[in-house]
């Protein structure tokens, strides 16, 4: 899935968390955001998977503009920043969990 953020947006009251933001992310790229602390990684992610909205600026998956679309249909998977929402699974079975938790004609094969 091809990302691409446009003119990203996001004030927590006076804090200006994000200042114009632009990103591609090509399908298929393996991406690292890096930055200190409190530098806006997170909320851009939230902002992608729809967690968040940003104050101003688009969201583009696969060039269809997402910016207003809901969280559930915008078919972004995410892992939280603890991966192990269950303690008692590997990391594996962690990360795959949100995936086996979708009805079966929508997820992805294994080749995916």
């Amino acid at each position: 899935m091809s990302i691409q953020v446009k003119n990203i947006e996001k004030h927590f009251g006076a804090f200006h968390a994000l200042k114009d933001i632009s990103l591609d992310f090509p399908e298929g790229q393996l991406v690292a955001l890096l930055g200190p602390s409190g530098c806006g990684k997170t909320t851009l992610l939230r902002i992608i998977a729809g967690l968040e909205s940003a104050d101003s600026g688009q969201v583009l998956l696969e060039g269809n503009d997402a910016t207003n679309v809901h969280v559930r249909e915008r078919q972004v998977g995410f892992v939280f920043q603890h991966y192990a929402l269950f303690r008692h699974m590997t990391v594996f079975d962690n990360i795959a969990f949100g995936l086996r938790v979708r009805p079966r004609s929508t997820r992805p094969n294994e080749a995916e």
